[in-house]
């Protein structure tokens, strides 16, 4: 169903929830009022304590979804897209792995500073030479 079709929907059916919640108030309120002895009995007997239950403890399907469910999944995620991708594969191809790449390289370069004249003009030479051939491919 679209939405612009709940327009034309007819006027009982756009109203029926408040109906059916002033309909429960007003019942509580006079079972209450009225029937509280009725409502005792009821709550000491034996299929009002099943009722009671029944609703007080929902069998505990929170529960049962939260511990076993949602925490399963929760974990998955957790272990995949945080720590394979997020904490692993972006940390080492992103920015992490570009500066530790960067400051090997820089102290691998550093060692080749002997401060000799003679090694300074042979590394400019090396390098002047691989930019030109690099011009040719």
């Amino acid at each position: 169903m679209n939405r612009v079709d709940s327009e034309f929907i007819t006027h009982f059916y756009k109203i029926l929830p408040v109906i059916l919640s002033l309909l429960g108030a007003m019942s509580s309120f006079s079972l209450y009022l009225v029937g509280s002895k009725i409502l005792i009995k009821l709550k000491i007997s034996k299929l009002g304590k099943k009722i009671y239950n029944f609703f007080n403890k929902k069998w505990f399907f929170d529960k049962v979804y939260n511990e076993y469910i949602g925490q399963y999944f929760f974990t998955i995620s957790y272990t995949v897209t945080y720590k394979t991708i997020d904490r692993g594969i972006i940390e080492i191809f992103g920015p992490m792995g570009m500066s530790s790449i960067i400051s090997k390289k820089a102290l691998l370069l550093s060692k080749l500073q002997t401060g000799y004249l003679y090694h300074y003009t042979f590394l400019m030479l090396v390098g002047l030479a691989t930019i030109l051939g690099a011009r040719q491919f």
